[in-house]
């Protein structure tokens, strides 16, 4: 029994060494996408859509519409570094304003994660 123990300890510890450090990561990148889901819903949806595809009413009034995010083209097009950028500057001759004033580098990060992850899926 003492054996079995000592051997249960040792399995736990290596289990710790090993997967220990990658819990905080995939922690905070599923706390980042929450914050990203919950910035595009309150911000971004009433533009681009629920799913990201910019199917809304007031795509019918902005021209050029809002980006696609599920579209092929997009995502080939958007880089991550692109897409922070329009996030944080907006995007000159069109409705995409500047966040940078209401949303830290972080939350920018959070939303741009989210709409990369979870509605262009890649």
């Amino acid at each position: 029994m003492t054996n079995c123990r000592g051997k249960l300890l040792s399995v736990a510890l290596f289990l710790t060494l090993i997967i220990g450090p990658l819990l905080p990561k995939a922690y905070a990148d599923s706390v980042d996408l929450e914050t990203g889901r919950d910035i595009f819903h309150k911000h971004c949806q009433a533009c681009h859509g629920d799913k990201g595809d910019g199917k809304t009413f007031a795509a019918n009034a902005l021209n050029p519409p809002p980006k696609n995010f599920t579209s092929e083209k997009s995502k080939k097009e958007l880089t991550e570094k692109r897409m922070i950028q329009s996030v944080t500057e907006g995007r000159k001759g069109t409705a995409m304003m500047p966040w940078k004033s209401n949303l830290s580098q972080k939350e920018i990060r959070a939303v741009v994660s989210y709409i990369r992850q979870k509605l262009m899926k890649l």
